[in-house]
């Protein structure tokens, strides 16, 4: 079973969790490879895709929005998951705010993903720009001043959560299973 894990990271946060994904399923026993979508090229070879893209304005960044419109022949004859890193995930009702007003813009029509996964990201202010950070403040909502925005706030426990689920999707039995836990 291989593996690629595609991402479109605008300042490094996204690219860091494709790279996490990749290492959670090859500890899991499956060969798998992270790489940013502008340089995905070729990906044929591969049993399965997890794309994942930061969410900007409401729309995944266009990188991916190309590749999927690249790919999309290849990836619709594969198993495809989706993975967003999106800010709006830390505020309370935030899931299900981006899987309301976000996710059905992101969606190809063509493409069915198999499990969505929605994380919050890491803001690092010394890397975006006053603008960025207004309109960061603004889509979050509206509420606060953009700079108290910055810190990590990704979930690592979920993503591998995440992760070993799609694992044991694709390989039942690859996740390893600490003695004392109950069986499922």
């Amino acid at each position: 079973m291989r593996i690629l894990a595609v991402y479109a990271s605008a300042h490094g946060s996204t690219a860091e969790v494709g790279r996490y994904i990749a290492d959670v399923l090859q500890a899991c026993g499956i060969e798998a490879a992270a790489t940013a979508a502008e340089s995905a090229w070729p990906v044929e070879g591969y049993d399965a895709y997890i794309l994942g893209s930061a969410v900007h304005n409401g729309s995944w960044l266009p990188e991916m929005a190309t590749f999927v419109r690249r790919s999309r022949r290849v990836l619709s004859a594969k198993p495809v998951y989706l993975w967003l890193t999106c800010l709006r995930a830390i505020e309370p009702g935030g899931y299900a705010y981006v899987t309301n007003n976000y996710l059905p813009n992101l969606l190809s029509r063509t493409l069915a993903f198999r499990r969505i996964g929605i994380f919050a990201g890491k803001i690092d202010m010394t890397t975006i720009n006053q603008d960025e950070a207004w309109t960061l403040a603004f889509r979050y909502d509206g509420s606060r001043d953009p700079f108290t925005l910055g810190g990590d706030h990704r979930d690592w426990n979920a993503i591998r959560a995440w992760s070993e689920q799609i694992a044991d999707d694709l390989v039942p039995g690859s996740v390893p299973r600490s003695p004392d836990a109950a069986p499922s």
